[in-house]
């Protein structure tokens, strides 16, 4: 098996015991509360009858919240991932959190979903780009992406880089098994150039450490966490 299909093999494996395990909103994991950067940046935006498309949404961690907020103004949240318990588990959240009339959640992976151009004002992708199979697909994506965002829509990309995994009793560094391990420089460069005619809302890193076991290893993932984020038409 490759390398690619051994990383996305992993992290669907991941996700759905995590979403078996853990309950949205609840304390024990990152599915507690939706991530700050998405709220803020959509308060940036007034648009009536918003169009939001959320990118490897999971089970509703940042789609949710985003429906509740646009929901009086007939906003609506398209939501895509790749495993179908997690769109299962969506609807049901969704439901449960009264946002079902304006999210729908579909079953897809996400490099081969095609956007609709000229369609949304908010592309989230939260955990999400990592996940393509090459630089070249990683291009593509975000060429869609801008290609489907209205004049003065905004794009919220956070995403891990230089993934490591460190095995804590012998301290032995390795590669982390993700589809795409960029470098911080690189994924930045990349954003960058494809962002050049946008106006830049934020471009930072922050090293995230996380401990989990691992085939009865304690094993810390490292990483540098970025978040970008850009809005169409203001240079």
């Amino acid at each position: 098996m490759d390398i690619f299909n051994r990383s996305r093999e992993k992290e669907m494996s991941y996700h759905e015991k995590l979403y078996e395990q853990a309950v949205l909103f609840q304390p024990g994991s990152w599915l507690a509360k939706p991530v700050q950067t998405v709220l803020d940046h959509l308060e940036l935006l007034s648009f009536q009858e918003m169009r939001v498309l959320d990118l490897a949404c999971g089970v509703g961690r940042n789609s949710i919240p985003v429906a509740q907020r646009i929901q009086s103004a007939n906003g609506r949240v398209t939501c895509v991932d790749l495993l179908p318990s997690a769109v299962d588990k969506l609807r049901q959240y969704a439901a449960l959190h009264g946002v079902s009339s304006n999210l729908e959640a579909l079953v897809a992976d996400v490099e081969h979903y095609e956007i609709a151009e000229d369609t949304y004002h908010y592309i989230v992708a939260c955990s999400c780009l990592e996940h393509m199979s090459s630089e070249e697909a990683f291009v593509s994506k975000i060429e869609q992406m801008q290609a489907g965002t209205v004049e003065q829509g905004i794009h919220c990309i956070l995403m891990s880089t230089e993934v490591k995994e460190i095995d804590q009793e012998t301290g032995l560094e390795e590669e982390g098994l993700i589809e795409l391990n960029l470098s911080a420089d690189r994924a930045f460069s990349i954003l960058d150039e494809l962002y050049s005619e946008w106006e830049i809302l934020t471009r930072r890193q922050v090293q995230q450490n996380i401990q989990e076991v691992k085939d009865g290893r304690d094993v810390l993932f490292r990483s540098q966490w970025i978040t970008f984020t850009a809005r169409k038409g203001v240079c």
